[in-house]
């Protein structure tokens, strides 16, 4: 079998085993990853391969587009950019290493991640099992911070910082326990709140 064939139709056994229905959209394979973090929200993934970046990179490339948000608020736009780069940061060299870039598309109006993996067509059982790997990281990273991004969106950019929600995340013991999780964010959230109010009235003054 074709090594380019091979990766594709192996990443769509893998999305079908992680997030069930695949449907292709052209020649992408798009699925939803459902019930991510406290708030249980949605995000479509895409996979699709591509041909090598250019000459000099021949290698063909798997690229991962993840839509976590779309309709943002206008008022919510400014601290949203500012709160995803923060995001990057950590992924990139904070307590929760992770694959890929946040971004805000205006075009679009929506928030999304992405991640471009080169792979050999000539072991394409070895690039599924980087493949694999990939998407059992991806989906940590998006039920540890979708529940941020979403309420960053829905709250018109009024949301506490990255650092006090990755507080919240560091006195979670056990991720997997939903409940625990949600009584923790509600119990984060209403420190917050209070700040803001005892903020308010001190400005009154």
């Amino acid at each position: 079998m074709d090594g380019m064939k091979r990766i594709m139709e192996g990443t769509k056994e893998l999305m079908t085993e992680l997030f069930d229905e695949v449907r292709e959209n052209g020649a992408a394979y798009r699925s939803m990853a459902e019930h991510l973090g406290v708030t249980d929200v949605s995000a479509v993934v895409e996979a699709v391969l591509t041909g090598g970046m250019n000459e000099e990179m021949p290698y063909p490339v798997m690229q991962f587009h993840v839509t976590l948000a779309q309709n943002i608020p206008e008022e919510a736009v400014d601290e949203l950019c500012r709160s995803l780069n923060e995001l990057n940061n950590v992924i990139a060299v904070g307590d929760y290493p992770a694959f890929g870039n946040f971004a805000y598309y205006p075009r679009l109006n929506q928030v999304y991640l992405t991640y471009r993996l080169p792979v050999n067509p000539e072991a394409p059982e070895d690039e599924l099992v980087n493949i694999k790997y990939y998407f059992g990281v991806l989906y940590e990273q998006l039920d540890l911070f979708a529940d941020f991004i979403i309420m960053l969106c829905d709250n018109g950019g009024e949301m506490m910082t990255l650092d006090e929600y990755v507080d919240y995340l560091a006195g979670i013991q056990d991720l997997n326990d939903i409940e625990e999780r949600a009584a923790k964010l509600e119990e984060k959230l209403n420190e917050y709140e209070k700040g803001i109010t005892a903020t308010e009235q001190d400005e009154t003054v």
